[in-house]
């Protein structure tokens, strides 16, 4: 009896008992084992083969985010190497302009005496002049310089001027808002362009806070924005352009440009062309109005 096993099973219908032998009795205990191990087996192969996809999923990821990242960074070179082609070809152009656009003539006696005190005014409303700031002091001026981010000698398309924090920056003439940067990025920062009458545009730079949409009519002496530090800056100021068509204008003229100095802008500076301009704005004072 020993080396038999005895099964009993009870129903109903009454208890039957069954012998089965030792030998039998260890062949199942073995194919229960092997399944056992089999089934461990199994699931350390899955396991593995788990292991090793996601190996070669995070490493093409890896690959994937490291061309993402050389294409990126190529990208982000080619944009830079536009910036810069296009800020020298502006550079190029301001000192062509310097050369080449000069009026040859002053403008004429015979055009300054028709400017009354009228078309002063206007010409002062419409025109950039005086200061973007209550207070002014320059800390880069207009022309090349030596770049306090880059350390390279490179042409400055306007002057800066240093101011605390949040102080109040002003309109110089009316004009239309053309574009605006709310947020603190690319090299200017938040930054503001704003379209005046005759082909005049002026720039406002590294502000803390803009206070105009596009589209904006804006008017002389209005508050744009506050000073900041924002954009490529080493401390709070306002970088002021003044442009004329595609012309980079020295903005210390505009701002020195008053009612008791009128004719003073004609002389220093001579890219724009005043002659036809003030002619231009004798006629349209002259035209009566509905």
């Amino acid at each position: 009896m020993k080396n038999r096993l005895i099964i009993t099973i009870s129903d109903i219908n009454g208890t039957k008992s069954y012998n089965i032998h030792q030998f039998l009795r260890k062949f199942i205990i073995i194919i229960l084992v092997i399944i056992v191990f089999a089934l461990g087996g199994s699931f350390l192969f899955i396991s593995y083969l788990n292991s090793g996809i996601q190996k070669v999923k995070d490493a093409k990821a890896y690959q994937l985010e490291e061309l993402e990242n050389l294409y990126a960074l190529q990208i982000e070179n080619k944009v830079k190497n536009i910036e810069e082609l296009a800020s020298k070809l502006e550079d190029i152009y301001s000192i062509i302009g310097v050369e080449n656009d000069a009026t040859e003539d002053e403008i004429s006696e015979n055009t300054l005496k028709f400017i009354d005190l009228n078309k002063k005014n206007f010409t002062l409303k419409v025109i950039p002049n005086g200061q973007p700031l209550e207070d002014i002091s320059i800390s880069s001026g207009f022309g090349y310089r030596k770049n306090p981010i880059t350390n390279r000698n490179q042409f400055h398309r306007g002057i800066d001027i240093p101011a605390p924090m949040k102080t109040p920056i002003h309109s110089t003439a009316d004009g239309i808002v053309e574009f605006v940067e709310p947020s603190n990025t690319g090299d200017y920062g938040r930054v503001i362009k704003i379209v005046h009458n005759y082909g005049f545009k002026t720039i406002y730079a590294h502000m803390s806070k803009t206070y105009l949409s596009v589209g904006d009519i804006v008017k002389k002496g209005e508050v744009i924005g506050l000073v900041g530090n924002s954009g490529r800056s080493t401390a709070p100021h306002l970088h002021y352009e003044v442009k004329y068509i595609n012309k980079i204008l020295n903005p210390k003229n505009f701002m020195n440009w008053e009612f008791t100095n009128f004719e003073q802008i004609f002389k220093k500076e001579r890219k724009v062309e005043w002659e036809s301009l003030v002619s231009l704005i004798n006629d349209h004072q002259q035209i009566p109005r509905q």
